[in-house]
């Protein structure tokens, strides 16, 4: 038996890996135009072979690449993508940032600086459990001094300030969609005028979902959101896919509480969308008059 094979449980015998240039020779086969090879293979060696062809996916039919579809294509639709995810990480750090500020402002001023762990204050307490031990795993592993400080000097106590300083964003949506109807309503009231607080839940999960795919570089383009986005009733007939990218990214804009940020930010994604042209916007989702949605 040759010990380059990987022998799995059951099915198909697992492929040899293949060299760069191997790599390089499969993409040409299957119609791919490479006109710089020695960039093309130094790209390989940088980004991964299966990255990168995530995005051949649109230039495909029956696995052979459409007529004149060249590396530096796929390349530069994976460069958009980077730079795009670059971009929203920017606004989802704004949202969540401001989130964890509201939260814990609000439930520490009404329940208390510990009324967090009280399972009481929210709704399905084994939710509240799964949450407690997600934020209690991160406060022990945490090595931020402010975190040391109180471990030391409080007995391990965290006022709800502290602690939400080291939840996650998915743990941040999990509190908010576990939170009283009441809290869910006066911090949706207090902080984002005419938003439903069901919305606001829905838009932070979604928001979490393109956080993670941000944080570990996976793809954007023509990528399904695994949840449907809803919208504000004023926005449901503008025809705007709800598991697409760009539904979030529309939403977004009701949650960004600063108003110059926002167009600034808008603004440097239309400086990014008219560098990569070639990139077919409505894979992600985006309109003809995306630019209009974002800003009226």
């Amino acid at each position: 038996m040759n010990d380059n094979l990987i022998q799995p449980l059951s099915g198909m015998e697992l492929k040899h890996p293949k060299t760069y240039q191997e790599q390089l020779d499969i993409l040409r086969l299957r119609g791919l135009v490479v006109f710089d090879e020695r960039k093309a293979i130094e790209a390989l060696k940088r980004l991964n072979y299966f990255r990168l062809t995530a995005y051949a996916l649109t230039f495909k039919k029956d696995g052979i690449f459409q007529e004149g579809t060249t590396f530096e294509t796929l390349y530069r639709h994976y460069e958009f993508d980077s730079k795009l995810r670059n971009l929203l990480s920017e606004v989802i750090e704004y949202v969540e940032i401001a989130f964890r500020s509201h939260i814990s402002y609000e439930l520490g001023h009404k329940y208390g600086a510990l009324g967090y762990r009280d399972s009481a204050n929210f709704r399905d307490h084994e939710y509240h459990n799964s949450f407690l031990s997600k934020l209690d795993y991160s406060l022990q592993e945490s090595k931020d001094s402010f975190v040391i400080h109180y471990r030391e000097k409080y007995n391990n106590q965290f006022p709800i300030w502290v602690a939400f300083e080291v939840l996650t964003f998915s743990n941040l949506s999990m509190l908010f969609r576990n939170l009283l109807q009441v809290d869910q309503k006066h911090i949706t009231r207090t902080y984002y005028s005419n938003l439903d607080y069901l919305e606001v839940s829905n838009w932070l999960h979604g928001m979490t979902i393109i956080r993670n795919r941000c944080a570990h570089y996976s793809r954007l383009f023509n990528y399904k959101l695994p949840v449907r986005i809803g919208f504000r009733v004023i926005d449901r007939k503008k025809d705007i896919s709800s598991n697409e990218i760009f539904a979030i990214i529309f939403n977004t804009k009701y949650l960004m509480t600063n108003k110059i940020i926002w167009q600034s930010w808008v603004t440097r994604l239309e400086a990014l969308v008219s560098e990569y042209r070639e990139v077919d916007l409505g894979y992600l989702g985006f309109k003809e008059d995306w630019h209009a949605l974002l800003t009226t």
